[in-house]
């Protein structure tokens, strides 16, 4: 998934430390956006944040521990998504996503998914993935729901994002599964 065409419109690929000022400027700009959902956006506050989440990423990628990666959408980084972990004995992961809010509505998350959960299950023999999202943030939890994923449960005050805990719903897809949802 070095780099990876989803389609015209789409690429994926590893970021690497000259992609840092673009996600850097992508994150400030849409941290208010991202921040309803996610952690991550209050703590980049310099360059040197975003420097050190590409470095760590890139390190992770060779020491096959998870990955994250740039989607750029006709040219722009758009946001990211990755592997949060690689558990390979029981051969399973977790996607995580954003997008910045001018990316959003589009497809783009989607059609990025469905990708990485092909690369996964087909590239890695990854035995199931997981694709957990806020119980609140139903555009984040359209996508599981479009790619069959199956609704595998709530999980309750599992992540505290400012001042508010929140409760999380678990999605899952076997490889099988994903070989026959057609």
């Amino acid at each position: 998934m070095l780099h990876n065409q989803v389609n015209p419109d789409i690429m994926l690929s590893l970021l690497e430390e000259n992609d840092a000022q673009t996600l850097f400027d992508l994150v400030t700009a849409n941290k208010e956006f991202l921040s309803k959902w996610l952690t991550f956006p209050s703590a980049t506050n310099k360059l040197e944040d975003s420097k050190y989440f590409i470095q760590r990423s890139l390190f992770r990628f060779v020491n096959r521990e998870g990955f994250w990666v740039g989607i750029w959408y006709k040219g722009n980084l758009a946001g990211s998504a990755g592997f949060l972990y690689f558990d390979w004995k029981v051969k399973k992961t977790e996607i995580g996503y954003w997008l910045g809010e001018a990316y959003t509505g589009k497809g783009i998350m989607t059609s990025v998914c469905a990708a990485m959960t092909d690369y996964a299950f087909n590239e890695l023999e990854i035995n199931k993935i997981e694709i957990k999202t806020a119980v609140k943030n139903s555009k984040s939890a359209a996508i599981p729901k479009k790619l069959r994923f199956k609704h595998e449960g709530t999980i309750r005050a599992d992540e505290m994002i400012g001042d508010i805990l929140h409760d999380r719903e678990v999605y899952g897809m076997l490889g099988e599964e994903w070989e026959r949802r057609d």
